[in-house]
């Protein structure tokens, strides 16, 4: 049985709840729960610091509707929209990128045979 412990929020002294034993922080209290989530969630987004820009920049780079061909597999290049990503990287880096990505899809198109 997990013994008396105080709280990391407010302080106040509990008894875990046994199923949880040392794993619970906080005193149960909804406030104090939800506190401990900011904190934990400040830390975590602290060792993760390039998380939410990531995200955000491919959720807008990845287009949301495809072009449609027919029995064939669309062109994976024709996913990206390169207007956004030419003006996230500038347009060298994105020239640069796209064009190296023409190439590495054409030497993986000729590794696979028909």
């Amino acid at each position: 049985m997990a013994r008396n412990r105080p709280c990391g929020v407010c302080g106040k002294w509990f008894y875990p709840n046994a199923r949880q034993g040392e794993r619970q922080h906080t005193c149960g209290l909804a406030a104090c729960k939800k506190e401990w989530h900011r904190r934990a969630c400040a830390k975590w987004h602290d060792r993760n610091p390039g998380y939410d820009q990531h995200t955000r920049l491919v959720t807008r780079l990845v287009k949301d509707d495809p072009p449609e061909q027919r029995g064939r597999q669309p062109d994976p290049l024709n996913l990206i929209d390169w207007a956004i990503a030419k003006d996230e990287v500038g347009l060298k880096v994105a020239v640069l990128v796209e064009e190296t990505g023409k190439v590495l899809l054409q030497v993986a198109r000729d590794a696979i045979p028909a």
